[in-house]
C-alpha cells in the first residue's frame, strides 16, 4: 500500500505516529482494571484531551489504579509500615459478631486499611471460612 495518493487534486493526509501519547490505567465501577492510550499531534492537544478524559472516568465512578513501580517498591522496602490501631465502637454502636464463632471481632486499622478480626486458638480469625 503505498502513502501517496493517486490523484494529484487530493490532499495527502499521513496517519503516522502521533507525537504525543497520554496513557491512564483505572477500575471501573464493575471492578475491572482499565488502560486508556490516547494520542494527539502535540502535548497541548493531548493535555487538553487528557483533562476530559479525566472528567469523564469521574463522572463515570472510575476510581484510578495506581500500581507502584519496582522503584518505589525498593524505597518502601526499607520503610517501616504504619502501626497496626484499635479502633473502638462509637457511641452505642457495636462491632460485628464472627458467623464462624460468635464471638465479638474487634475493628483495625493500619495504613489506610480497616478490617475487623478475632483472636483464636493460636492465630486471628477474620471471619471468613479459609
Amino acid at each position: 500500500m503505498s502513502n501517496r495518493a493517486e490523484n494529484t487534486n487530493e490532499r495527502f493526509i499521513s496517519f503516522g505516529e502521533a507525537s504525543a501519547t497520554w496513557s491512564t490505567r483505572y477500575r471501573d465501577p464493575s471492578g475491572f482494571e482499565c488502560m486508556l492510550l490516547l494520542q494527539a499531534e502535540n502535548g497541548s492537544e493531548a493535555l487538553k484531551k487528557a483533562a476530559s478524559v479525566l472528567a469523564h472516568l469521574s463522572q463515570a465512578q472510575c476510581t484510578p489504579l495506581r500500581k507502584d513501580s519496582a522503584e518505589s517498591a525498593k524505597k518502601s522496602a526499607n520503610k517501616p509500615s504504619g502501626a497496626t490501631v484499635l479502633i473502638k465502637p462509637e457511641g452505642d454502636a457495636k462491632n460485628p459478631v464472627c458467623p464462624l464463632h460468635g464471638v465479638e471481632m474487634q475493628k483495625w486499622a493500619r495504613n489506610g486499611r480497616t478490617w475487623h478480626s478475632h483472636r483464636w486458638e493460636d492465630g486471628w480469625c477474620n471471619g471468613k471460612q479459609t
